[in-house]
Parts: structure tokens; C-alpha cells; sequence
């Protein structure tokens, strides 16, 4: 297997490719699981929604959040350089 020379390419791959999904990139994330998966609270996802850091839809009575997690913790990198 190859090594990857991008640091969020590995985390992307994993929060793409899941079983539980069939092998089919996801798209979207219910608050808990995307706050799970970026390793944060419910509640500072939902401030990063309020502050419009990451992008969400009401669908329903579901909050869904269309930001990949791998893709967010890429712009807090790239801001800290």
C-alpha cells in the first residue's frame, strides 16, 4: 500500500469509505456524528454553524451538515500556518 504524502487524505478516505455505507462517499453528517468525527462537542458544532464556518440544511426536523469533517480540520491546519 502506498503512503499518502497529503496529511488529511488517510482521514478522508476513512470518513469516506465505510462499511456501514457500502463503500459510498458520504455527503452529509447529523450533528453528532460529524462532531465525533472532528473530535468536538455538540455544542461547538452548532456554534461553528452559527458563525457560518461550516455549512449545514434543515432537512425536516434533521440538521445536516454537508462540510466534510477532513476538509474543516484541513482549514484550521492551513490557518494555523
Amino acid at each position: 500500500m502506498e503512503a499518502s504524502s497529503e496529511p488529511g487524505d488517510r482521514a478522508e478516505r476513512r470518513a469516506n469509505l465505510s462499511a456501514a455505507h457500502g463503500g459510498r462517499k458520504k455527503y452529509g453528517w447529523r450533528v453528532t456524528e460529524w462532531a465525533a468525527a472532528v473530535g468536538i462537542s455538540r455544542a461547538s458544532v452548532y456554534e461553528l454553524i452559527a458563525a457560518k464556518i461550516i455549512k449545514s440544511v434543515k432537512f425536516g426536523g434533521a440538521r445536516i451538515i454537508v462540510t466534510h469533517p477532513a476538509e474543516f480540520l484541513a482549514s484550521l491546519q492551513d490557518a494555523a500556518v
